[in-house]
């Protein structure tokens, strides 16, 4: 806005420079023979014979001074107010994207606690002994998750563990649903979990490709580290085809690296692409010694593999021997 005032009134001064008269005093003109009395001529300062000869002279002389002030200063300043109002355009139309992708995806993305139930005589109460993330698959009210964030459930065997799923209802308030594990695949590190809700309450996020992934692709994690819900943080691509550790040792291969900030409860939550699609699921990250914060080297199990296992957990509970 600064360059365009500027810009205007440089001009205002160029147009005013242009069409002020000029001074008859600044060109010497040999004087004119008398006339006959009996002829009037007009004495009109317009058509006085000083500024017949000064004035081409002197436009001629101010309209270089002109062009060239057009050239250097004022087409200049247009052009890069031009260019910085575009730039303001794309900076908006980007964080409209951003911001779209986000609240359509959220809708999908759950936050699963570990909780203990804690009976003692005539009082029960519960014990959250740790969060993480998931996302619904279906409209059948399936949640997919990693196995580590249902570890405790899976393997509890005194019936006191329980999975409570926090997700988004109509109104976008949160509400709370105890689930039901479904099944787990340590392997992989995944797991299904389903709970019983209407299926106007259930959205489906969209699912993508990992295999026609890029590095340097802008992604997208949603979920909820230490606990704040529906936490939103954005990277690359930084990497394909990664090796990682899964709760049981075994390596999985091509995992997704990004450097798209993963904490302590983004486990299990979706890594999405520009278009809102999950590419992958989060799973880990590498921490800094000592520090438990993120060094921003993490990594999401990819979509294609996840695609292969997931509706054998929902039908078979168990793991399939064609997998990976």
């Amino acid at each position: 806005m600064k360059i365009l005032c500027a810009v205007f009134e440089a001009s205002s001064m160029a147009m005013q420079l242009l069409l002020s008269p000029p001074p008859c005093s600044s060109v010497s003109v040999p004087p004119r023979p008398s006339l006959p009395t009996a002829i009037v001529v007009p004495t009109s300062p317009l058509l006085s014979s000083s500024s017949a000869i000064a004035s081409p002279i002197l436009i001629g002389r101010r309209l270089c001074v002109v062009g060239a002030f057009w050239a250097v200063v004022i087409r200049p300043g247009i052009l890069l107010a031009s260019a910085g109002e575009e730039d303001i355009d794309e900076l908006r139309e980007q964080e409209d994207r951003v911001v779209h992708l986000f609240e359509e995806a959220t809708k999908s993305v759950v936050c699963i606690k570990d909780v203990e139930v804690l009976r003692k005589t005539g009082i029960q109460d519960v014990k959250v002994e740790g969060i993480g993330s998931g996302f619904i698959w279906d409209r059948f009210g399936h949640i997919v998750t990693n196995y580590h964030v249902v570890a405790k459930l899976a393997n509890d065997r005194s019936g006191n563990h329980q999975s409570q799923v926090v997700l988004l209802g109509l109104d976008g308030k949160s509400i709370t649903k105890e689930a039901q594990l479904i099944g787990i695949d340590p392997a992989y590190d995944l797991a299904v979990l389903k709970i019983n809700a209407p299926e106007n309450m259930l959205q489906p996020v969209p699912i993508g490709l990992s295999k026609s992934l890029k590095v340097g692709q802008n992604c997208y994690a949603i979920g909820n580290p230490y606990g704040y819900e529906h936490t939103l943080t954005s990277g690359v691509v930084s990497g394909l085809g990664r090796e990682i550790p899964s709760p049981i040792g075994k390596l999985i291969n091509g995992a997704i690296q990004t450097d798209a900030a993963i904490n302590a409860g983004n486990s299990g939550g979706p890594l999405l692409d520009s278009f809102g699609h999950v590419i992958g699921v989060n799973t880990a990250t590498f921490t800094r010694r000592g520090s438990g914060m993120s060094s921003g080297v993490n990594f999401a199990i990819p979509i294609d593999l996840v695609h292969q296992i997931i509706p054998h957990l929902i039908v078979e509970s168990t793991v399939y021997s064609g997998r990976p």
